[in-house]
């Protein structure tokens, strides 16, 4: 297998047929880890954080069965995209699983503000939301 996918081994659908395996399972990886990177960081800017995931799950990959491998592309069924939504979401999952475990007071209060509204018939919380933990630095 590693002289098969070597530098510049030319893989194809009958010398490699499990080249969309190994690049779902690459992105995969690159989608948790980048997940855990954005968690860990506390990341709020969410589209920025978001496309550049969706571009590191998609183009990484691709750049490297095109020019490492040198892959004959034409020889699978889609290769390009497999595996980038899977990736993707496994990444927002773990971005927003770290996120929330980080932020557990805030969603605390959150809740407790929601529940005596509703509770209150729609009246304003007890505790405004500056004092919840909530800023406008942490909007998307």
């Amino acid at each position: 297998m590693t002289e098969r996918l070597s530098y510049h081994s030319k893989p194809n659908a009958t010398t490699v047929p499990e080249l969309p395996t190994i690049i779902t399972w690459i992105r995969f990886l690159l989608g948790a880890v980048y997940g855990v990177s954005l968690g860990l960081r506390n990341e709020t800017r969410g589209l920025s954080g978001v496309l550049f995931g969706l571009n590191l799950i998609t183009f990484m990959p691709m750049f490297w069965f095109n020019s490492y491998l040198d892959a004959n592309i034409e020889s699978y069924k889609s290769i390009n995209f497999v595996g980038v939504p899977n990736a993707f979401a496994l990444m927002l999952l773990i971005w927003i699983t770290l996120f929330t475990m980080e932020h557990g007071e805030t969603e605390s209060s959150l809740q407790k503000n929601f529940m005596d509204m509703v509770a209150g018939g729609g009246e304003e919380p007890a505790v405004p939301f500056e004092n919840a933990g909530i800023t406008t630095e942490d909007e998307f």
